[in-house]
């Protein structure tokens, strides 16, 4: 899925590179600071450097991941870093683990060469970058999740107890502490009067995506078992370019309990993305007929794709909150969606089960 305000940075080894805006600011933070101690140029060179290693370290947890049978949607760079899209959970504890580690070890090794090659060539920048990367790898190390480290703890008490659901929430509850401990650090050093609002907004970042992966994984236990297929509706009406809203409505018993329509927007026999029947009613009814479908089309590229025999719960991180369905594919053949409804119907009930325990 793409989020809004996202930029398209190309495709390296098969995985589509994205940019947020706020990548913006951090660059110009960064580029000030750098330039101010290190010079214009170099400064530029620093902060670029910066935004490539973060990168590199992304790719180290995708083509791990790859090695494992995981794929990756997509790599996402924002203002607090980068994450790597994977498109289902690890296989195995082992698996888990490596991949977790895969992205710390990348900038590591960035870290030692640099500082290597920096006491070779008497260089401040690579200096800069090696620290940067040596940080960047102890800190996303550090025994919490999300960060890398609570992955790992995740790994390991997945292998000792056998419950993923059970280790997702040790990890998390690791993140919480984690992460209100460094809000606390950063708070003390505003008061002190030095720079903690980055500390404190990290650490406050971290507390509130650990408390989210816990509450998931009460939820996740309760999808335990089931399947995209058991809420699929099978069989999604098709349409062409030339098709406008009024006559989709015209036509709406083609569209099922699904409430949906495919669009082959470019002619050439394959489906493009989907229009809901909640857009066509929500044009007035005066206007339908010039509305066409093309100019209502949801791409699949920001929709939630799964496999028919896929766990539900190793689906919901990808799911588009602005459009929650899934797109049910075999390969290249859309077999279906999971509708709205159906998904947050199926959700409510998973989460009334969780927490009246």
């Amino acid at each position: 899925m793409r989020s809004p305000g996202s930029l398209n940075l190309g495709r390296y080894f098969g995985i589509p590179v994205r940019a947020h805006w706020s990548m913006a600011l951090v660059a110009a933070l960064f580029g000030a600071n750098l330039a101010a101690a290190l010079g214009v140029v170099a400064g530029l060179i620093a902060t670029l450097a910066f935004f490539i290693s973060i990168l590199l370290h992304e790719f180290g947890h995708a083509l791990v991941a790859r090695r494992y049978g995981v794929n990756t949607e997509s790599i996402d760079l924002w203002a607090l870093g980068g994450v790597a899209r994977l498109d289902r959970e690890s296989p195995t504890p082992k698996a888990d683990g490596l991949i977790a580690v895969a992205g710390p070890a990348v900038s590591l090794l960035i870290g030692v060469i640099s500082v290597g090659l920096a006491f070779l060539f008497r260089s401040n920048v690579l200096i800069w970058i090696g620290f940067i990367n040596v940080v960047l790898a102890v800190f996303n190390m550090l025994p919490g999740s999300p960060l890398d480290g609570g992955r790992v703890v995740r790994a390991v008490r997945w292998a000792r107890t056998g419950n993923k659901y059970r280790a997702m929430r040790d990890a998390g509850n690791a993140g919480r502490v984690l992460g209100w401990s460094l809000g606390i650090i950063g708070v003390a050093l505003m008061i002190q009067g030095m720079q903690g609002i980055f500390i404190a907004v990290t650490g406050v970042f971290i507390a509130m995506n650990a408390r989210a992966e816990i509450m998931a994984s009460y939820i996740g236990e309760q999808l335990d078992g089931v399947k995209v297929r058991d809420l699929t509706w099978f069989g999604i009406a098709h349409a062409g370019s030339d098709m406008d809203a009024d006559s989709m409505i015209d036509q709406r018993q083609r569209l099922g309990h699904a409430g949906a329509v495919a669009l082959d927007a470019n002619g050439d026999g394959h489906v493009d993305g989907l229009v809901l029947e909640d857009q066509l009613w929500a044009i007035p009814s005066d206007q339908r007929a010039m509305v066409m479908l093309t100019q209502l089309m949801t791409p699949f590229s920001t929709l939630a794709k799964a496999g028919p025999d896929d766990d539900l719960s190793s689906v919901l991180p990808r799911v588009n909150p602005t459009n929650p369905l899934v797109t049910v594919w075999n390969g290249d053949k859309l077999l279906g969606i999971v509708p709205a409804k159906r998904l947050a119907e199926r959700l409510q009930l998973a989460q009334q089960r969780a927490f009246s325990n």
